[in-house]
């Protein structure tokens, strides 16, 4: 399944806080693919995975879901 992460948060640079806004393109497969299917769109969650090239010939970045933890 492929999808889109949304991220919005601050972090902190040189001491000072810069805010964070950001788009990932992410992909899950079998049992993560299943518990992202019954998600709602808009959920908080704390996604684990890895960055790899989409393909040999793509280099762009793809982040492969590995684990959610839903957030309250």
């Amino acid at each position: 399944m492929h999808c889109q992460l949304e991220h919005v948060g601050e972090a902190s640079e040189v001491a000072m806080p810069r805010k964070i806004q950001m788009s990932v393109e992410a992909i899950a497969i079998g049992p993560v693919q299943r518990a992202l299917e019954q998600m709602n769109l808009g959920s908080v969650a704390v996604f684990e995975g890895f960055l790899a090239p989409k393909t040999l010939r793509n280099q762009r970045l793809v982040f492969h879901i590995t684990h959610i933890q839903l957030k309250d």
